[in-house]
């Protein structure tokens, strides 16, 4: 099956997981017809041995009840362990290709295809970002913050009471630098609101969300600017010294292109009038 995703084309062979690739939520909307040489190749249903590791992170799934690891072995490839349910392996010499084993469940196939695409996308310059993305007048700005802030209330208020505003994104919406310029993709992961959008629209701001007794907004420095974005991008990418160079890199490409702003807010109209009217007027800002 072929998919174009993040502007990259993405092949993904398989028998069984394949199938079950393709019928997962989302997918169908960016499916391509093959006719593009493909930039990307994901291998499910791969017969992978673990081999022994230097694990870098540890993390849950699955409500914490699938204990995940994130490591290098001697040659300095990349490996998921998925508890004992499977495996993802990333060779960053061949840094077009990911393996993964046979998973079988659809809710940790769908993690496993985000987590190639983010190994990959490290390489390519397109990386999913934890966001919230809403548009107005053909451009978007992403929501960022922990869970539980208020992404998806904020990008809500939005499309509520700001006229021509739509979701593009609810969760990781794909970022890249094209022509010198800040872009955004929808994708086939967006949490727990069903919306695949397959477009591509420039990025007028990024906007950290706090929760606030009142309703205040800032533009960020540089320095200021990296913390606010590099949190919302791959956890385990920060953990290992080779992805984290990537990471900084492009990190520090997007808020060169990009304004990026903290917001106090409370879940209210005035909030997104005040963020709508301060983000699409960014560009003027000095």
């Amino acid at each position: 099956m072929h998919y174009t995703i993040g502007g990259h084309t993405i092949t993904i062979t398989g028998q069984a997981d394949a199938d079950l690739a393709a019928r997962l939520p989302g997918m169908s909307v960016f499916e391509a017809d093959g006719s593009a040489c493909d930039e990307v190749r994901i291998m499910l249903d791969t017969d992978l041995t673990l081999p022994d590791c230097q694990w870098h992170h540890r993390f849950g799934l699955a409500d914490d009840t699938l204990e995940c690891r994130f490591g290098t072995d001697s040659d300095g490839v990349y490996y998921y362990a998925f508890g004992d349910r499977g495996l993802l392996r990333f060779d960053p010499r061949q840094a077009h290709t990911v393996q993964c084993s046979h998973l079988g469940d659809p809710e940790l196939l769908r993690y496993a295809l985000w987590t190639a695409y983010s190994m990959t996308g490290l390489h390519l310059g397109a990386l999913p970002v934890h966001a919230s993305t809403v548009v107005n007048s053909g451009r978007a700005v992403l929501c960022l913050g922990e869970s539980g802030t208020g992404k998806s209330t904020h990008t809500g208020l939005w499309i509520k009471h700001i006229e021509g505003s739509y979701l593009l994104n609810d969760d990781s919406p794909i970022v890249s630098i094209k022509n010198g310029e800040a872009v955004v993709y929808g994708s086939p992961w967006s949490g727990k609101t069903p919306c695949y959008r397959s477009e591509r629209l420039p990025i007028a701001a990024l906007l950290r969300l706090e929760q606030r007794p009142e309703n205040s907004i800032r533009r960020l420095k540089t320095v200021e600017a990296f913390t606010a974005l590099q949190p919302s991008c791959p956890p385990s990418l920060a953990r290992e010294e080779r992805c984290l160079d990537k990471l900084v890199e492009f990190v520090s490409a997007v808020i060169s292109n990009t304004p990026v702003y903290r917001m106090g807010c409370l879940p209210n109209a005035d909030a997104a009038r005040l963020s709508f009217s301060t983000l699409m007027n960014s560009h003027h800002a000095d």
